[in-house]
């Protein structure tokens, strides 16, 4: 299992150096990850008008995570290894060892990540929607 933030840039900035970040665990480890890594909830909200920091998605593999931002094709809800028939497609597709070389991605896999990352638990910060 493998889980993407991918940064919103509410309240109009970035809050990390990367856009997207995937981490090889279910959501809930993943999210104790984020925080022992990068010192901030990933639930945050800095903007109530702009919505959360970070969409949160779990997917089966980084292929089918990361396929939308690598330009694949999606045929019956999933992502397959070839290049997009739409505006993306200008963009090109990328391999997955490609995109996990951006400077604007960073990959977690669960070789890692310690037990300490793995179950903390994840303080409120910012805005809270109840």
């Amino acid at each position: 299992m493998w889980t993407q933030f991918w940064d919103m840039h509410s309240g109009g900035s970035q809050k990390l150096d990367w856009a997207r970040i995937y981490i090889e665990a279910d959501k809930s480890t993943a999210k104790s990850v984020f925080y022992n890594r990068f010192g901030r909830n990933p639930d945050r909200v800095t903007c109530t008008c702009c919505g959360p920091d970070y969409s949160i998605s779990e997917s089966e593999s980084l292929e089918q995570a990361s396929g939308y931002h690598r330009n694949c094709k999606c045929v019956d809800n999933k992502y397959v290894e070839m290049v997009a028939k739409d505006y993306r497609a200008q963009q090109g597709y990328l391999t997955i060892e490609e995109y996990s070389a951006r400077p604007e991605v960073k990959v977690v896999r669960a070789s890692e990540i310690t037990e300490v990352e793995r179950n903390s638990e994840v303080p409120e910060e910012g805005f809270v929607w109840r």
